[in-house]
């Protein structure tokens, strides 16, 4: 990387941009921020003789979960992220629906986050590379914004599955070779 980010990890240094890869097609860098978020489910132990703040707490779900908003989107990388969406040929696109299908089954695939340094070029580096297995994204908002000085933006929400043929982990940094 021409200007590498300081730091030895994906989450660690300054530059916050990352290039996004969902089920093998470039969807292009972030604009704005990317969250990685930690998602747990906890659940208190009460004892009635104990008073009433919890004896205990349980972790009983746990999750990922990230939010990025794409800022070169196209028809074809909307594709891969909206159920119900077809790209024809001669820039046709139908706009139709996909429901009552597993979201597990038929529409998380791997979701990479690499980062991109100053220059605006993703790091070849695996280290600066987030992959997560079983990504189910989700489309939050409006699709096109249409405005004299707007830029043209669409979050996206990406919830992130275990997945049992990759020893239930969500995913990795750097090379998936030493969990399996």
């Amino acid at each position: 990387m021409a200007n590498a980010p300081m730091g030895t990890n994906f989450i660690e240094g300054v530059l916050g941009v990352v290039r996004l890869i969902f089920n093998s097609v470039d969807l292009g860098k972030t604009v704005d921020e990317a969250n990685l978020e930690f998602i747990e489910d906890i659940k208190d132990i009460m004892f009635a003789q104990d008073g009433t703040q919890p004896a205990d707490k349980v972790p009983t779900g746990q999750a990922y979960q990230v939010t990025f908003k794409l800022g070169e989107q196209t028809w074809l990388r909307m594709a891969q992220l909206m159920r119900g969406v077809t790209v024809g040929g001669g820039g046709n696109v139908g706009l139709g629906a996909d429901l009552y299908r597993s979201g597990l089954a038929a529409f998380a695939k791997e979701l990479k986050l690499t980062r991109v340094d100053s220059d605006g070029v993703a790091s070849t580096d695996p280290s600066y590379t987030l992959v997560f297995y079983k990504a189910f994204p989700q489309v939050n908002g409006p699709v096109g914004n249409f405005g004299p000085d707007t830029q043209r933006t669409v979050e996206v929400v990406c919830y992130c599955f275990r997945d049992v043929a990759h020893n239930n982990l969500f995913g990795y940094q750097g090379s998936d070779s030493s969990f399996l």
